[in-house]
């Protein structure tokens, strides 16, 4: 089976150089989930995607995760919440080429329930 290509979006997403690799660094992305859907008007808002990394040489730029989840909205790939994590966790994975641990505690209209969904992903390049 061969790796899972990267989204569409992918190239949306920059990184930065670490001005400190040699200085042990755990970041958190903590990322407030637009609505995502135009029709049920989901996630809803206080929903957040975490995206958390071993800094290393590279970092993920702070405005390009914006612009980058700001292409989701009304992508045929928000239908399906578990995917659109998955590939966020994997776009980000190969954006900084080491593993990546995604989790969205997601809540929705029309439903009494929440969602959490963890993902680790690894660079797919």
């Amino acid at each position: 089976m061969s790796a899972p290509a990267l989204s569409d979006q992918a190239p949306l997403l920059k990184t930065i150089a670490n001005a400190r690799p040699d200085v042990d660094t755990v970041v958190e992305h903590v990322l407030f989930l637009p609505e995502l859907c135009p029709a049920t008007l989901n996630p809803r808002p206080g929903s957040t995607l975490t995206l958390r990394y071993q800094a290393g040489e590279l970092l993920l730029e702070l405005f390009s995760l914006d612009t980058y989840m700001d292409a989701f909205i009304g992508h045929p790939v928000v239908r399906d919440m578990e995917f659109f994590v998955q590939t966020v966790a994997l776009d980000a994975a190969s954006a900084l080429g080491g593993e990546v641990t995604a989790v969205a505690d997601v809540t929705f209209n029309r439903l009494r329930q929440g969602q959490r969904i963890t993902v680790r992903a690894t660079p797919t390049h």
